[in-house]
């Protein structure tokens, strides 16, 4: 009998906990969102060394810029929420980019230069726009599909020799020079033990426009972080390349190491 009332309660007590767990997630998953279809609450910020300043507007809009290269390379994206049920979620992301300061900088002889001077960079404009649609799997983890349509305005010709041929920037830059292009990816991110969450994706990039067999790019990514708060997060990991470059086609392993902090406004009359 005694046996019976023991074991009853451990199965209690990993029921309520699995319920517990779930519900915070359920909470949580709005914290740290990058990349997936749920936006930051209303008043809350993050931002990371190597990641965006995130700001929630509202329960349905979501803005972001990168403010260190915002002084060479004017940038500013909205995230809108469309769609939110128990079941899924659905959000459009839409931003804007102005490289032509940047690349201007770069076009210089010597250190720090990385396009011939020779060149002349036009204005240029890209545009992103993204549909994610995410789904909580069991709570604990969330599958995130994401496609995207970028295009660009440029005011002149852009020369394809002042490419920079370099891993993430190659083939994010691939738009300035092709008009437009397409990505497909996937993210799947959940809790693993403790305070501790993990991160795998997968982007496909495609140029319709670009010659020969330089139209084609992908990337992937693994990443562990380590969730002190919801204020601040540590996060590391790998990112693997692939890209038909003019000279070649690469594959490149480069390693991630990230630090994020997060800000939440209080609200008039909490503690």
């Amino acid at each position: 009998m005694k046996k019976q009332i023991v074991i009853s309660c451990l199965v209690y007590i990993l029921i309520r906990s699995s319920a517990l767990f779930a519900q915070d997630w359920g909470i949580e998953r709005q914290y740290w969102s990058t990349g997936t279809a749920y936006l930051l609450p209303a008043k809350r910020g993050e931002i990371g060394i190597f990641q965006p300043l995130r700001y929630g507007l509202s329960e349905k809009v979501e803005v972001s810029t990168h403010p260190i290269l915002f002084m060479v390379m004017p940038n500013f994206s909205v995230k809108w929420a469309t769609v939110r049920t128990e079941s899924f979620a659905l959000a459009l992301r839409h931003g804007l980019s102005h490289p032509s300061p940047l690349m201007r900088i770069l076009g210089r002889p010597g250190i720090g230069g990385m396009i011939s001077p020779e060149f002349h960079i036009p204005f240029i404009l890209s545009f992103q726009n993204e549909l994610l649609v995410t789904l909580p799997l069991y709570r604990n983890h969330l599958l995130t599909g994401k496609l995207a349509f970028n295009f660009a305005y440029k005011s002149g010709p852009l020369d394809p020799r002042t490419t920079i041929d370099l891993p993430i920037v190659y083939i994010r830059s691939g738009v300035y020079y092709h008009d437009y292009g397409f990505k497909l990816g996937g993210d799947l991110k959940g809790k693993l033990v403790g305070q501790w969450m993990y991160l795998i994706d997968g982007d496909l990039f495609y140029y319709p426009k670009a010659a020969g067999k330089i139209n084609i790019a992908f990337e992937h990514k693994g990443m562990l972080f380590w969730n002190k708060s919801a204020g601040f997060q540590f996060c590391f990991g790998y990112l693997l390349s692939y890209g038909e470059y003019p000279f070649d086609t690469q594959w490149h392993l480069l390693p991630l190491l990230d630090l994020q902090w997060g800000l939440m406004k209080k609200v008039k009359g909490s503690k």
